[in-house]
């Protein structure tokens, strides 16, 4: 979805990160620490309220790490947020009186239903890729299903009954010390332990999304089949994010549980389950504390006004807050603060001259290509055959791809020379026939598999991640090979400069122009180290400096890796010195030196239209 959100600062070197991320640590633990003393100085009744701001800004929480930063729009939040309350209090109810303490109890098995939950449904969601307005539609569709059981369903667990709609009763509130005797919290001491877990998980999650993985949430958000391309399981990294969302949903559920000591099936209905995306969009999309920050302005306005926690004001205070939001804010409100700090330094920075990519070295792609595997693998396919419906664009194709010399794949539109590459990087499986890598048989591994073996592919179009940098493109793709943070350091500054990506390192990919990208998505290719490479029309859109100097770079490839390139340009073929097979019809026409081809009559009535033609053995 194309909304504005803030991302984390990209992760290039764990120390550099770590330190940039020091002073957010200290203000949120100074913060959590002024908050909680403050709550002892304050009205009990507000500080009963604001509890229940923080705990549905933990919720929101948990929708910001599915939609900010994973991309799908969730309106299941509040199922695990009700199923992990009403496991968790359960269990608190059962369990308290053997220990005094309420929360070891319930947060953890709140936690844990929530999460359970949520990767069911994340299995449904990621392994049946559904599009994003499917998974909505369904995670919405899960909400009310639970809502419309959760009325009707009674049954005793122990010592707790749940009543149907009458909901589950005598829910233990928060007590921390432990024995018989343990003293449960008043308002501000609650408060203060709400501030407290919800710090923690906070900060939990931000150290996991400032982390290489969040860098690869982030890219997936962006454009998942690149991730794939570069050897991620985009699915399974879904699936995590999903999953530990709906722990942190279940806990708050569980959170919520002790604080109202009360629940209800209303914590399934609609109306909860539409909330807590606006609480994510006041206080700012993708920026992990603003949900928290929504969720206090819009209960304290609400408070304020005099309408309670859910008082007849919220409603008309919520449209009046996203119609605004939409017209003046729709980063929210801290995602305007991020924005506005961001333009402090720029005055300066709008005179400077727009840096260039500078030319390839070769010597140094050479010694990039040294961590190559040696020797390289061969690819086969064999009797391929892929259909779409009537239309069969490859047909019953058999080709070897080996080392030593690059093999173009030529021929007139509709030919199945892309058909046949995607065949070969998996992102269309074959019907019929076969594809070998190595001697393995991969005819059905995804795409991601495919690279982890070895394959580098890159698409027609430019694939980048434009709203991270240069350098953060070539590393998570360098981050790929070993999982490696030092090491993929060093492979992607080296590709910068082989490349002559220096100076453009820290600009934002969309920043750069179209030949530019081609040379990005060609390092990336690089940063694989791949043993074969898969090239889909790569010199579209370059200038002719930018051909030779890409011609010298497939040659290069050519000498340690399998090298295949779909192209049109029948000039740039002719500078790859490439074996040519000539496609026509999904079938392999014909097959040789690009000079040779030039000269059958044939060929060029199939490139002219001047006639059909059918293959003869």
């Amino acid at each position: 979805m194309n909304m504005s959100r803030t991302l984390a600062a990209p992760v290039t070197a764990t120390r550099t990160a770590a330190r940039r991320a020091a002073p957010w640590w200290l203000a949120t633990v100074a913060g959590t620490v002024v908050l909680g003393a403050g709550a002892f100085f304050v009205d009990e009744y507000l500080a009963y309220l604001a509890s229940s701001w923080l705990i549905f800004g933990l919720l929101g929480l948990s929708l910001d790490m599915v939609w900010g930063r994973g991309g799908m729009l969730s309106l299941g939040q509040t199922a695990f947020f009700g199923l992990g309350g009403y496991a968790g209090s359960v269990a608190a109810i059962n369990l308290a009186s053997v220990t005094g303490n309420t929360l070891v109890w319930s947060l953890p098995v709140g936690a844990i239903v929530g999460a359970a939950a949520a990767g069911a449904v994340g299995w449904l969601l990621f392994h049946g890729r559904l599009g994003a307005l499917q998974a909505t539609i369904l995670t919405y569709t899960v909400t009310l299903l639970l809502w419309t059981g959760s009325i009707s369903f009674s049954a005793r667990f122990g010592d707790a009954v749940v009543g149907g709609d009458n909901g589950l009763s005598n829910i233990p509130g928060i007590v921390l010390g432990f024995g018989a005797d343990a003293q449960g919290l008043g308002p501000q001491g609650t408060f203060a332990c709400v501030l407290a877990v919800s710090a923690l998980v906070l900060l939990g999650v931000r150290a996991l999304l400032r982390s290489p993985f969040g860098t690869v949430v982030d890219c997936v958000r962006l454009d998942g089949p690149k991730t794939e391309l570069l050897g991620y399981d985009v699915r399974r990294c879904q699936l995590v994010v999903f999953t530990l969302a709906g722990g942190i949903a279940g806990l708050a559920g569980a959170l919520y549980g002790a604080w109202a000591n009360y629940l209800n099936p209303s914590l399934f209905s609609a109306q909860q389950a539409l909330l807590v995306p606006i609480y994510v969009l006041v206080g700012g999309l993708g920026t992990l504390a603003g949900p928290f920050v929504g969720a206090v302005a819009v209960g304290g306005l609400s408070y304020w006004l005099g309408g309670g926690v859910v008082g007849g004001q919220t409603t008309l205070i919520m449209g009046v807050a996203l119609i605004l939001l939409v017209l003046f804010l729709r980063g929210g409100l801290l995602g305007g603060l991020g924005r506005l700090w961001a333009l402090r330094g720029q005055g300066g920075a709008q005179g400077k001259t727009r840096q260039a990519k500078t030319a390839m070295d070769v010597d140094l792609v050479r010694g990039l290509r040294e961590g190559a595997a040696v020797p390289a693998p061969v690819l086969e396919i064999r009797d391929g055959v892929k259909r779409f419906g009537g239309v069969v664009p490859v047909n019953r194709v058999t080709q070897r791809f080996a080392p030593g010399r690059v093999r173009c794949l030529i021929g007139p539109n509709g030919a199945g020379k892309s058909s046949l590459l995607r065949c070969l990087t998996g992102t269309h499986l074959l019907d019929a026939g076969e594809i070998v890598l190595d001697g393995r048989p991969v005819t059905r591994w995804m795409p991601y598999r495919r690279v982890q073996a070895g394959v580098g592919i890159k698409m027609q179009v430019a694939q980048v991640f434009g709203e991270l940098s240069v350098r953060t493109n070539l590393w998570i793709a360098a981050y790929s090979r070993d999982r490696d943070a030092a090491v993929a350091d060093r492979l992607s500054e080296r590709t910068l400069r082989a490349l002559g990506l220096e100076a453009l390192a820290e600009r934002d990919a969309a920043d750069l122009s179209h030949g530019e990208q081609q040379w990005l998505d060609l390092g990336m290719v690089l940063c694989l180290q791949p043993s074969v490479v898969l090239l889909d029309e790569p010199a579209a859109g370059m200038t002719g400096d930018e051909r030779r100097e890409l011609s010298q770079l497939v040659r290069v490839l050519a000498e340690t890796a399998a090298v295949v390139v779909v192209e049109h340009d029948m000039a740039f073929v002719r500078t790859l010195d490439a074996e040519v097979t000539v496609l026509h019809r999904g079938e392999v026409f014909a097959q040789g030196d690009l000079d040779t081809l030039r000269q059958d009559e044939r060929i060029l009535d199939i490139y002219l239209g001047r006639q059909q033609h059918v293959r003869s053995h």
